[in-house]
């Protein structure tokens, strides 16, 4: 009984609805948009707003209930506060998961994750919306992601162009601090604005994370690295034109030498980005997509701004135009989403420029719902391929990256990746399969980090060795409530490297409860 009533209580709180509520960022919320969107390309700058599609139809749940108490616990909002210009509502954020990880010898140790916190949203009048997001995490994962998470650590000066690496990056979350044995400790908290000025203009402003692009994998920008103090426009120029600009503060974790304060402050960046819409159909949206990054603070000295930078137009966010490659670097690309009744398909072709050489890199992907006319069967392939040194610059402190970490594909560079994806639910029980497929060129499981990094390399690392990696994900789970994507789940994850003479095999069996609102991209 004392169990069932802390169920209850864990689960009961919930999210408002309401034409300012913004799209939680799971991959989830997404791929229930896209879907619901049908034959009509509404949006791929995400996090989308809810007066772009009906949110009760996007989550309702359909499910016949016999009880109070069910109807309490998995359809309605029990916990709100609701005036005629006042909406608030909160839900705690949990994910408490155990398992047991290792090699296929037999050498096991135990994972597990314990994250506590809380979402709150609401609305102000008509016109304002808000969100804000705070959890405490500790964690433990498996030792190909602590070598990643903790190359990617924060940097500290040693001598002149020689730095020292301490404590950890979480890709999607946040730095750390050591946590007992093999484990980290790190907190998270972000929060949003939305205001609608007119219903062809709006804006946001907050540290949230974006994403571009209707598939899995984002070439242009995405939620991978962390988040950043932001400003978003939203223009509606008209029925065949829309117009987004994004800017955004973002970090280099290198440690400023001398300080007055505590700690001494990191390496600061100006995020700039344009992304113009055509929509000929309603079907077919066709984006440009400019995007860089401006040195603005380095270990040595400040930047005077380029502020050409701000200029609101397109292609006037990197070095593609403005030139000052000392201080700019960045991409362009274009992304493309068709949509159709039952197949959404989409691709990015991108260009970047390294060394006076035009670099190019592609996605494509599909979708296909009720698959094969089976009901609630997904099917999702998609193909992404980056060459070697893309988003890296000569001053490798302006790579295409923030806290450390890629601003795009979690990969970094020098890689093609088939991923596949195979999803059914059937009431509130759901089966996911995911697998990713890797070939890149590098050495030991090290080196593979390094090689398909997005900072300029030692040429003395070899990085001509071939390799293949595979991830293979199950998971098994009963989503408990669709609008705060609250699951008892059991997951499994495989992943083989093969880089001879050293080949890596791992598995992770894990079991937990958690409330996922936010994306977490550890397959790579």
């Amino acid at each position: 009984m004392k169990f069932r009533i802390l169920v209850i209580l864990i689960f009961c709180f919930s999210v408002v609805y309401g034409q300012n509520r913004i799209l939680l960022q799971h991959s989830y919320f997404k791929e229930k948009f896209i879907y619901c969107s049908k034959n009509k390309s509404i949006e791929t700058f995400f996090p989308a707003n809810a007066s772009q599609l009906d949110v009760a139809h996007l989550n309702r749940d359909s499910i016949v209930v016999y009880s109070d108490l069910e109807n309490y616990l998995f359809k309605r909002f029990p916990i709100e506060i609701k005036k005629e210009d006042f909406k608030l509502a909160i839900t705690p954020l949990i994910n408490y998961a155990k398992g047991r990880v290792g090699t296929l010898d037999s050498n096991y140790w135990p994972v597990y994750r314990n994250t506590r916190g809380i979402y709150a949203e609401g609305e102000l009048g008509k016109k304002i919306g808000f969100n804000f997001t705070f959890c405490e995490n500790q964690a433990s994962f498996q030792a190909y992601e602590n070598a990643y998470f903790d190359q990617q650590g924060e940097k500290y000066i040693k001598s002149y162009g020689i730095y020292s690496t301490q404590n950890a990056m979480i890709p999607g979350a946040s730095r750390t601090k050591p946590f007992k044995v093999n484990g980290y400790d790190y907190a998270f908290s972000s929060g949003n604005m939305y205001i609608n000025f007119h219903p062809k203009f709006q804006v946001e402003f907050g540290n949230n994370q974006h994403f571009i692009g209707s598939g899995y994998r984002s070439l242009l920008l995405s939620d991978n690295s962390s988040i950043a103090p932001n400003l978003r426009f939203k223009w509606k120029i008209n029925s065949y034109f829309d117009y987004q600009v994004l800017y955004r503060k973002q970090l280099n974790l290198y440690r400023k030498p001398t300080t007055w304060a505590v700690e001494s402050n990191y390496e600061t960046k100006l995020f700039a980005a344009s992304y113009l819409t055509f929509k000929p159909k309603e079907s077919i949206a066709i984006s440009l997509f400019t995007g860089g990054n401006q040195l603005r603070g380095d270990s040595m000295q400040m930047h005077t701004l380029d502020a050409r930078q701000l200029l609101p137009l397109p292609l006037l966010q990197n070095d593609l135009i403005l030139g000052n490659t000392s201080i700019l670097n960045g991409i362009t690309g274009i992304n493309i989403d068709l949509a159709f009744t039952k197949v959404r398909v989409y691709g990015q072709v991108v260009a970047d420029k390294f060394n006076s050489t035009w670099l190019g890199a592609g996605q494509l992907g599909f979708y296909y719902f009720n698959a094969f006319g089976v009901k609630n069967l997904q099917i999702q392939c998609e193909w992404n391929q980056v060459p070697h040194h893309f988003y890296a610059a000569n001053r490798a402190k302006l790579a295409y990256s923030n806290y450390n970490l890629p601003s795009a594909h979690p990969k970094g560079n020098n890689f093609k990746e088939l991923f596949v994806k195979l999803g059914y639910t059937y009431s509130r029980f759901y089966l996911t399969s995911k697998t990713n497929f890797y070939f890149t060129q590098g050495g030991d499981l090290n080196q593979q980090f390094l090689s398909n990094s997005i900072f300029v390399l030692d040429p003395s690392q070899n990085t001509n060795q071939q390799g293949n990696t595979i991830l293979q994900n199950l998971e098994f789970g009963y989503r408990m409530n669709n609008l705060y994507n609250a699951t008892l789940f059991i997951a499994y994850q495989g992943r083989a490297s093969n880089y001879h003479p050293i080949d890596n095999t791992y598995q992770c069996l894990m079991l937990g409860i958690r409330t996922a609102i936010t994306n977490e991209y550890f397959d790579f």
